[in-house]
C-alpha cells in the first residue's frame, strides 16, 4: 500500500497520527553550530522578508475592507481549498498574503481587533514553524489564533496548547466568532470531563488544551492499541484488523501551536507523564517510616552533609556510627547497602529539600505538588520511585500506594511526534541552541510595535532575608503613598505568605495568591493595577496573565513590580518583569537579592560564597550583586541544558536498543 493510500483512508476514517519520523538536526557538534550560526546571521534579512510581507498586506487591507460577505466567504473557501492541497504556505505565498489580508478584517469585524503589523510577521514566522520571541502585551493570543485557523484548513488535527487549563478556556471563546466565520469548530478540553461522552472535544477541527491533556490522552490511546504503532501505518493495520475509532479519543497528530514555549519545551521537557495504577506495598510503607525515625536522630551539617545542586547525601563518620545504633530498625528488605542508602537518602530529602508551601502544599490530607516555574498546583502528580510516600511520612498525611507505570512519555518526545511545530513566547533568549538542538526548529525575535519604556533597576543586595523583608515593606508603604500599584513576586507560598504577614501588621491592605487561592486568580489579577492596589503573587501572576493599569496610574509611573528572590533562570525572571510596562507603556522593576538566596545556596562556587557576606559593604553593591546573581544563573542554565541534553541521547539510545530487539524478535 503506498503513502498516498494510507493518508487517504484515515481522512476519511476522520483519523491521522503523524509518522515520527521527522527530520532531526545532526547531532554532529559542527554541523550544529554550523546551522546555528547560519541563522543567526540570517536572522535580519528573514525579519526584513516578513517586514516586507507584512507590509504587503498592509497595501492591500483597502482592497479587504470593500469585500462583501459573499466575497470574504469565497476567499475562505478558495484557502481551505488550497491548504488541503497543501499549497497555500509554501507554494501559492502570494495568496496567502491576500487571504491573510482578508483574515485580517475578518478579525477586526468578529473580534474588534486588527492585527498590528508586528502580530503579521508573528503569524508569518509560525506559519514556516518558527518559534517566535514576541515582546509582553503584544497579542500573542490573536496571533496564535490565526495561524491555527491556517493550520486547521489543511483538514488535520490542530492543537493549540497553553500555560494551564484556564487560559485554554478563555483562549478558545475569545477565538471562536473568528474560527466560526472561517468554517472551523473548536473546543478547549476540561480535565473534569469523564471522557464516557462519544462527543470527544478532539473531533473539533481546533482543539485548544495543556501539554499535560494532550500526551496523557495520548498515552490512553496508546494502550488502547498495544503493541500497535501509533502512526500511519500502525493505525491502518489496526482498523484493516476489525478494530473502530471509536475507542480513541485523539484523531492524530499534525500541528501544535505552543503559547509560552520556553516553559513547555524546555522546562518541562524532560519531565515524563506517567499514566498509572495504585500498587499496594506493605513493605514501602515499613520502610519509609523506619527511615524516617532513623532520620530523625541525624543532624544535618553534622551526620551527614547534602549536596543541594546533585540531591546526593554523604555521612561523616558520626553519622555512620548513629546509622549502625539504628539499622536494626529498618525491615530486613531494606538492611541490604544499596536499599538502605537509597531510602535514607529519600527520607533526608523529604525533610531537607522538598519543603511544605515550597514544593508542595497539604490539602484534604492529600500532598498536592507545586510547579516551582509557575506557582501553580499541579493535582495528580506524584513523585517516583518511593519519594513521594516519603514525603507524605514527614508532612504527616496518611501514607499513599506507590504507582505502577502502565505507560510513559516526556513532554520532549512527544512534541516531537507532530509534523508541525510553531509558538510563541516573550521569554525565548538563551535556549535557541536548545530548541534546535532538540526539535529541529528555529527561533525569531520580533522586535516590539512601541519603544520600551521599562525601567529596570540593578539586582538590590542584603545581606540577611530579614533586612530584605523589611526594605521591601517600606518600599511599599512609599509606593502606597504615592497611590501607586505594587506587585510583589516571590518563589514559593511560604514566602509570600510571609511578607503578606508583614504588610498587614503595617497597616497595608493586600491581596495575595498562590497556589492556596488559585480559583481567585482572575479577580486577583484584574483588580492588580488599580491605585494603591498591593499584590503579592507567586509565579502564577507571570504567565498568560494581562494586568490592566488605568490611565492616571501609567501617568505617575506605571505598575511597580518588586521580585524578592532570583530563580535559576532569567527567563522566568522576565516572566514576571513582563507584567509591567507592555505595549510601550511606562513601569518599573526593583529586583533584590540576598546572601541566604536558593540561587546562591546551590549554584554558587564555595570559594565565591565569602563574596555575598561583605557585598553590602562594598560601594558597588547593586552592580556586584547582579553580577553575582547573572553568574549563578548561567551556572543553572548550563546544568540544566547539560541535564536535559543527557536525557534526550539516553531516550534516543533506548530507542534504538527497543527497536534492534523488536527486529531481531
Amino acid at each position: 500500500m503506498s503513502r498516498v493510500a494510507i493518508d487517504t483512508s484515515l481522512e476519511l476514517s476522520g483519523l491521522f497520527y503523524s509518522e515520527p519520523e521527522r527530520w532531526r538536526p545532526a547531532p554532529n557538534w559542527f554541523l550544529l553550530r554550523w546551522r546555528m550560526l547560519r541563522h543567526r546571521f540570517s536572522e535580519r534579512r528573514i525579519l526584513a522578508r516578513y517586514r516586507a510581507e507584512a507590509q504587503v498586506i498592509d497595501d492591500l487591507s483597502a482592497w479587504a475592507c470593500r469585500l462583501s460577505d459573499s466575497e470574504v466567504d469565497g476567499w475562505i473557501a478558495r484557502l481551505s481549498q488550497l491548504a488541503r492541497c497543501n499549497k497555500l504556505i509554501d507554494r501559492e505565498r502570494p495568496i496567502l498574503l491576500q487571504g491573510l489580508a482578508v483574515l485580517r478584517e475578518v478579525c477586526a469585524q468578529q473580534l474588534g481587533e486588527r492585527p498590528y503589523d508586528v502580530q503579521l510577521m508573528c503569524v508569518l514566522a509560525m506559519l514556516d514553524c518558527n518559534l517566535v520571541q514576541l515582546a509582553p502585551g503584544e497579542g500573542k493570543t490573536l496571533s496564535l489564533g490565526v495561524v491555527a485557523v491556517v493550520f486547521a484548513w489543511v483538514g488535520r488535527p490542530c492543537h493549540v496548547v497553553t500555560a494551564n487549563e484556564y487560559l485554554a478556556q478563555r483562549d478558545a471563546e475569545l477565538m471562536r466568532p473568528l474560527f466560526s466565520k472561517c468554517r472551523l469548530s473548536v473546543r478547549s478540553l476540561d480535565s473534569e470531563d469523564s471522557g464516557e461522552s462519544e462527543d470527544t472535544p478532539y473531533r473539533a477541527d481546533i482543539v485548544y488544551g495543556t501539554s499535560k491533556q494532550f500526551l496523557a490522552e495520548y498515552l490512553k490511546d496508546s494502550l488502547l492499541l498495544g503493541d500497535t504503532e501509533v502512526n500511519c501505518l500502525g493505525l491502518t493495520v489496526h482498523f484493516l484488523q476489525g478494530v473502530g475509532e471509536q475507542q480513541l479519543k485523539m484523531r492524530g497528530l499534525h500541528s501544535v501551536i505552543i503559547d509560552e514555549a520556553d516553559s513547555i519545551l524546555i522546562d518541562e521537557a524532560v519531565t515524563p507523564l506517567i499514566i498509572s495504577g495504585p500498587d499496594a506495598n506493605v513493605n514501602l510503607h515499613l520502610g519509609i517510616l523506619a527511615a524516617k525515625a532513623i532520620v530523625d536522630h541525624l543532624v544535618a551539617d553534622e551526620d551527614y552533609r547534602l549536596n543541594l545542586a546533585l540531591g546526593d547525601v554523604g555521612y561523616t563518620r558520626r553519622g555512620e556510627r548513629k546509622l549502625d545504633q539504628h539499622l536494626d530498625s529498618l525491615p530486613p528488605l531494606w538492611q541490604h547497602p544499596d536499599r538502605r542508602r537509597e531510602i535514607l537518602k529519600q527520607a533526608i530529602q523529604a525533610r531537607d529539600v522538598f519543603l511544605q508551601d515550597h514544593h508542595y502544599v497539604v490539602d484534604d490530607d492529600k500532598i498536592v505538588i507545586v510547579d516551582e516555574a509557575t506557582g501553580r498546583t499541579m493535582p495528580g502528580r506524584t513523585w517516583s520511585n518511593g519519594l513521594h510516600q516519603a514525603i507524605e511520612a514527614r508532612a504527616g498525611v496518611t501514607m499513599s500506594d506507590p504507582n505502577k507505570i502502565m505507560a510513559r512519555m516526556s513532554f520532549q518526545n512527544f512534541f516531537k511526534l507532530y509534523r508541525r511545530i510553531s509558538g510563541a513566547s516573550g521569554t525565548l533568549q538563551d535556549i535557541n541552541r536548545e530548541i534546535f538542538y532538540n526539535y529541529g526548529i528555529h527561533t525569531l525575535r520580533v522586535p516590539p510595535r512601541l519603544p520600551d519604556q521599562r525601567q529596570i533597576h540593578r539586582f538590590q543586595a542584603f545581606s540577611t532575608e530579614q533586612a530584605k523583608l523589611e526594605h521591601v515593606v517600606d518600599v511599599i508603604r512609599r509606593f502606597n503613598t504615592q497611590k501607586v500599584p505594587v506587585l510583589v513576586g516571590t518563589r514559593s507560598v511560604e514566602d509570600s505568605e510571609r511578607i503578606a504577614e508583614k504588610l498587614r501588621r503595617s497597616d497595608i491592605i493586600c491581596h495575595i495568591l498562590n497556589a492556596k487561592n488559585n480559583q481567585e486568580e482572575a479577580d486577583i489579577v484584574a483588580a492588580a493595577g488599580f491605585p494603591c492596589a498591593v499584590t503579592v503573587a507567586t509565579n502564577m501572576a507571570g504567565r498568560g496573565t494581562d494586568i490592566k493599569v488605568a490611565d492616571d496610574v501609567i501617568a505617575e509611573g506605571g505598575l511597580r513590580v518588586i521580585m524578592l528572590e532570583p530563580h535559576e533562570s532569567s527567563r522566568i525572571d522576565w516572566q514576571l518583569f513582563g507584567r509591567t510596562g507592555r505595549q510601550g507603556k511606562a513601569g518599573e522593576v526593583l529586583p533584590m537579592a540576598s546572601a541566604s538566596d536558593d540561587l546562591f545556596r546551590k549554584h554558587l562556587p564555595s570559594f565565591i560564597k565569602p563574596v555575598l557576606k561583605v557585598v553590602r559593604q562594598t560601594r558597588y553593591q547593586n552592580t556586584l550583586m547582579t553580577f553575582l546573581v547573572k553568574a549563578a544563573q548561567q551556572h543553572a542554565q548550563r546544568k540544566a541544558f547539560r541535564s536535559r541534553q543527557r536525557l534526550n541521547k539516553n531516550d534516543a539510545r533506548s530507542k534504538k536498543m527497543i527497536s534492534f530487539v523488536k527486529s531481531k524478535n
